[in-house]
């Protein structure tokens, strides 16, 4: 028993260290880098069902990331808990552009989506 409970905190420990030192990346990379911080995602269906619940993380030097439209899904909620403005582009498997919109830092939109699409969720460059 002794000998498990040293390894878990072994482990404990190395990821504590590894989330510091990735902490310690994105501060030194400076405020102008792109932003930093998560992103909740909640796709409902059209009587407000739960589809999928998700967070993105964006760090320094990431500007671009994309959630497909789940089966059943109408909506698309974010929640931006970054330091920048996102602007949300849906578009369909074949790449046409449906609808684009804006979230400013620290607020929520939400978004009528089609199944099948793809959202990307893009900061703007610096």
């Amino acid at each position: 028993m002794g000998t498990s409970t040293g390894r878990r905190r072994t482990a404990v420990g190395a990821v504590l260290a590894l989330l510091a030192g990735l902490g310690a990346v994105a501060a030194s990379a400076g405020p102008a880098a792109a932003a930093t911080g998560d992103v909740l995602i909640i796709q409902k269906g059209s009587t407000g069902n739960l589809v999928t619940l998700q967070t993105f993380l964006f760090v320094p030097g990431i500007t671009e990331q994309g959630d497909g439209v789940q089966a059943g899904a109408t909506q698309f909620a974010v929640t931006n808990l970054t330091n920048r403005t996102l602007t949300l582009t849906e578009k369909t498997p074949a790449g046409a552009v449906v609808h684009s919109d804006t979230v400013a830092a620290g607020k929520s939109g939400t978004f009528a989506v089609t199944g099948g699409d793809t959202v990307a969720l893009t900061v703007p460059a610096d």
